[in-house]
């Protein structure tokens, strides 16, 4: 028993000591998991917590969520402090919200406002659920408010922000979740990345910025700058307009009021400026086009020369080349549309010609490369002026309902096309100096023009087709077509030609005109017709009548002074006429000499009182191989074989010499005295007789009709009186009378015919 007892009391005793380890354990257990002992709150403090998080929703969807490590709110509720905040502002879809993360904040318990002394960071448009589809909104600001009702985050201090393909800088800035809008105060700065590989990043600069997120609209104001490679855009207010694709944004156009832009690369200079420009971008965010309204200029500075577009709109189109780089193709400008091509002075003083194109609607293509100009359209009725930059060159007027304009190296005219134009060609410089009297403005017409240009500009050739006309003071011409050859200021007239001044005109096929000196040669079908001219005209011919010609060829030269007819050559005056294979006049030596088949037709005077009755006219024709006039003796010298007509009485003999009547002359005929040299035969005939005297030398005296034969054995025979020789003969045509002288060694013979009973 006293074991037994003993036994129970060592069993008790175990248990007792189990229990008090195991109690031991526990309590050790429980203090070890038992939460910290919070520490003293002071009195300013009505609580503290660890871990904190504030959240509030509406329709079932989160509004608006905030966490922090750690919350302390004032004694009075007014505030609470916050670290190592998040501060999450969900969107109306409860899908994305705003963030905004901070070291430290001061929370409004009334106003619920919170404010970041420190940087704050702002990321937009996170996803709720999973990983964002691109890269993030992130800004960063110290001196950040923000309100949890609305959304609003405040801040006037230096802002940095980040973005897909860019970030930027500003001072000061506002963002509206719920409006999804971002205002930069000032002294703003983005960035933009390209999108595409060959993309070039833009830069963004504004006095503010304004941004909507809704309608992917950027707005800079008072002034912006943007800036891609080396083309910088300087404008008032601006408006970026982007695009979403694939999830991200891009640059898609950008509006830009009282726009001014360079494009400065190495190889080429572009200047644009307009009242409104519109800049649009590719799907690379390449600039594609760029349209100027209102005072709208485009500026090509070129190799040699600036070429500047101007209109009511201009429109300008580029594409990407291999190196990254905008390149302007085309550019088109509607509504008072000028083209300006101004040449870089010239040291020598060769300076090319200043081009200026005006229409309202222009089409200009540029050369690949974008540094020079190709081509020129015009779609509307325009003008091309030349401005000559060197005192010997013409200022030049082209007008044209249509003009297709090509142009060669250093943006120099290379040749041009239009339809139904005009041109006018002013008086060098050089000429006004010299004070010419002939120096008037040249004007022209027809239904098109095709010129072509040397490699300095200078017009080499000018072709004109279709109803063309001509004028420079008193000189006039037309024809179907004329070609200009610049070079040696001569134009050539082709089909229906036809010219003329105050001295008279000439029409045939085709006339080549010197500008310069006015002298021409026609060929085919020439006719001519002269002015009466008594100062310089021959008086061979009536110096009171216009004078008419027909050729194959005709040619004045030495400033019209001489004149040349060619082939089946015919001049005259009523019914006065001189015909001959050549006829040549000079007009200054006042002579005329006419070759192969001479006829010489003179009316006489006495038919001026009868022209009403041309079947009874009294001529005086002579023929010969040849023949010269000499005004200042009025001789008419036929040579070769002549032979001499007029009513009963023919004249032959190998030379004969025709001695016009003076200018104050009254008498009948034009033809004082006709003398005959070498195998004279001089035949009368009328009614009842005829009368033939040969000899060696004959004289034959219009007015008196007196015929004189000597030299060699002179003969007379006459078919009533017979046979008569001497040593000289002279008788008369209007009578009976005969003079035979007879020398004594040679008497005189007669054979008289006997009247038969």
């Amino acid at each position: 028993m006293r074991s037994l007892r003993w036994l129970l009391l060592v069993a008790m005793a175990v248990v007792a000591g189990a229990t008090f380890v195991v109690y031991r354990a526990q309590i050790i257990a429980q203090r070890a998991n038992r939460r910290p002992i919070p520490p003293f709150v002071s009195t300013d403090t009505r609580a503290e917590a660890l871990d904190w998080e504030w959240g509030q929703s509406a329709d079932g969807k989160p509004r608006v969520h905030i966490t922090a490590k750690h919350y302390k709110q004032s004694a009075d509720e007014d505030h609470a402090e916050l670290r190592g905040i998040e501060l999450r502002i969900y969107m109306k879809d409860g899908q994305h919200f705003d963030r905004i993360r901070t070291d430290v904040a001061t929370f409004s318990t009334k106003e619920k406002k919170l404010y970041a002394p420190d940087e704050a960071e702002i990321t937009l448009d996170v996803p709720a659920q999973g990983q964002p589809a691109h890269q993030l909104t992130s800004i960063k600001a110290a001196g950040v408010n923000f309100d949890s009702e609305t959304g609003h985050a405040v801040t006037d201090k230096h802002v940095t922000f980040t973005f897909e393909n860019g970030n930027g800088t500003c001072m000061g800035a506002a963002y509206d979740p719920q409006a999804h809008a971002l205002h930069l105060d000032h002294d703003v700065d983005i960035n933009l990345n390209g999108k595409g590989p060959k993309s070039k990043p833009m830069r963004v600069e504004a006095g503010e910025l304004e941004y909507s997120e809704t309608e992917a609209v950027i707005h800079l104001g008072p002034w912006s700058r943007m800036t891609r490679d080396q083309l910088t855009i300087n404008a008032q207010h601006s408006t970026v307009k982007l695009t979403a694709e694939g999830g991200s944004r891009r640059v898609d156009w950008i509006d830009a009021e009282h726009g001014v832009g360079t494009d400065q690369q190495p190889s080429k200079k572009l200047d644009y400026s307009a009242d409104q420009m519109h800049v649009s971008y590719n799907a690379d965010g390449q600039m594609d086009k760029i349209s100027g309204t209102g005072h709208a200029s485009l500026v090509s500075h070129g190799d040699g020369s600036d070429t500047t577009m101007s209109g009511d709109r201009v429109d300008m189109s580029f594409v990407t080349n291999d190196a990254g780089e905008s390149v302007l193709t085309s550019a088109a400008a509607n509504g008072h549309g000028n083209i300006v091509s101004k040449p870089w002075k010239d040291p020598k003083g060769l300076t090319p010609d200043t081009k200026i194109l005006s229409a309202d609607v222009l089409d200009l293509q540029m050369r690949p490369g974008g540094k020079e100009l190709e081509r020129v359209n015009t779609h509307t009725p325009g003008t091309l002026e030349f401005l000559p930059n060197q005192p010997a060159r013409h200022r030049r007027i082209l007008k044209a309902e249509r003009m297709t304009i090509n142009y060669g190296v250093k943006n120099e005219i290379q040749s041009f096309h239009a339809v139904n134009c005009s041109t006018e060609t002013y008086p060098s410089a050089a000429d006004k100096a010299k004070k010419k009297p002939d120096a008037n403005i040249a004007y022209t017409s027809s239904n098109s023009i095709d010129a072509s240009f040397d490699e300095k500009g200078q017009m080499v050739s000018m072709k004109q087709s279709g109803n063309f006309h001509y004028s420079e003071g008193v000189r006039k011409a037309q024809s179907d077509d004329a070609i200009l050859d610049n070079t040696k200021n001569v134009m050539d007239l082709d089909s229906h030609a036809r010219i003329s001044d105050d001295t008279g005109s000439t029409a045939g096929n085709h006339i080549r005109l010197d500008q310069t000196t006015g002298d021409f040669d026609a060929q085919g079908h020439v006719a001519t017709t002269r002015l009466p001219d008594k100062k310089n005209a021959s008086a061979m011919l009536d110096k009171d009548e216009p004078t008419q010609g027909t050729a194959d060829r005709v040619v004045s030269a030495e400033r019209n002074h001489v004149i040349y007819y060619i082939g089946n050559a015919v001049l005259w005056q009523t019914s006065n006429r001189v015909s001959a294979n050549r006829i040549d006049i000079d007009r200054d030596k006042k002579t005329l000499v006419a070759d192969g088949g001479v006829i010489s037709q003179f009316i006489d005077d006495k038919n001026k009182d009868n022209r009403n009755s041309p079947a009874d006219p009294v001529f005086t024709v002579i023929k010969a191989p040849h023949m010269v006039y000499t005004d200042q003796d009025r001789l008419a010298l036929y040579t070769g074989g002549s032979n001499l007509w007029r009513p009963t009485l023919t004249v032959k003999c190998d030379t004969l010499k025709a001695f016009l009547n003076p200018e104050d002359s009254t008498a009948d005929s034009r033809i004082n005295k006709a003398f005959g040299d070498g195998k004279v035969e001089i035949v009368e005939t009328a009614a009842d007789r005829t009368r033939v005297g040969t000899g060696e030398h004959g004289e034959y005296y219009t007015d008196d009709g007196k015929i004189v034969l000597n030299g060699g054995t002179p003969q007379l025979n006459d078919s009533l009186r017979g046979n008569t020789r001497g040593q000289q003969l002279t008788y008369f045509t209007d009578d009976d009378r005969l003079i035979v002288n007879g020398a004594p060694k040679d008497p005189v013979q007669s054979h008289l015919h006997r009247k038969r009973s």
